[in-house]
């Protein structure tokens, strides 16, 4: 696992299905509407397990979505 995602783990910003989902990296299942963006919405919708200081962990660029360049980089 990349160490961005380790990291959110060890902090307990992630849950176990949170884990389970980014281990898989089914970005494409979760990106609902297909934009190519993650939301908050979307991971909730799908029961990701996401929290909003893991989401903004990953969202580097503080767009409020997360890019599948981003997912990636974090696994």
């Amino acid at each position: 696992m990349h160490k961005t995602l380790t990291a959110l783990i060890s902090a307990g910003l992630l849950s176990a299905s949170a884990t389970a989902f980014a281990a898989e990296g089914d970005f494409e299942a979760v990106d609902i509407n297909s934009d190519g963006q993650l939301t908050m919405e979307e991971l909730a919708t799908t029961n990701s397990g996401w929290n909003e200081a893991a989401f903004k962990k990953v969202d580097t660029d503080g767009s409020g979505t997360i890019s599948k360049q981003e997912f990636e980089a974090a696994m």
